[in-house]
């Protein structure tokens, strides 16, 4: 009988400790975010280019800060802020200010932000919304633009840096 305890006892105690290291809490927001980029579809930089080159048609949207886009942006992206992004994506009143429709669930969305972290959230968010064709910028802004102090000082010259 008390064996009988025993075991079960130790059996329940190792059935316990499995279950609670596998409940999906993360060390930090990195974490989370090299996660979902395994569930997402991403884009190179070169693939982006050659879409804007090709002038393809896509919306591209920038989720980072409004500040950090004023700094600079890729030429031809709507910001959206990864806070409101959820809540605003299709938004008709949000999507006039624009002066364009609100994305449709099949539309080709690109997302990025600084360097993939928050672009990876935004695109699980999405899909999660029913969005079909999203996808990360690998790298975001950073890896397309190496050089953000040149964009910056073009958009403080009046240029098109957003």
């Amino acid at each position: 009988m008390i064996k009988n305890i025993i075991s079960h006892f130790v059996l329940f105690s190792g059935l316990l400790f499995l279950v609670s290291n596998c409940t999906g809490i993360y060390e930090d927001g990195n974490e989370l975010s090299n996660d979902v980029k395994n569930r997402i579809k991403q884009i190179s930089v070169d693939d982006l280019k050659a879409k804007i080159e090709n002038q393809e048609d896509f919306l591209l949207i920038d989720v980072r800060q409004t500040s950090e886009y004023k700094k600079g942006s890729i030429e031809g992206a709507f910001s959206v802020p990864r806070g409101i992004l959820e809540t605003e994506i299709a938004s008709t009143e949000f999507w006039e200010q624009e002066f364009v429709d609100p994305p449709a669930d099949t539309t080709q969305i690109i997302i990025f932000c600084a360097k993939g972290a928050r672009g990876a959230l935004a695109v699980e968010s999405l899909m999660k919304l029913g969005y079909k064709n999203v996808k990360n910028l690998d790298g975001g802004y950073s890896a397309f633009n190496p050089n953000p102090q040149a964009t910056e000082n073009h958009a403080s010259e009046g240029g098109c840096g957003g």
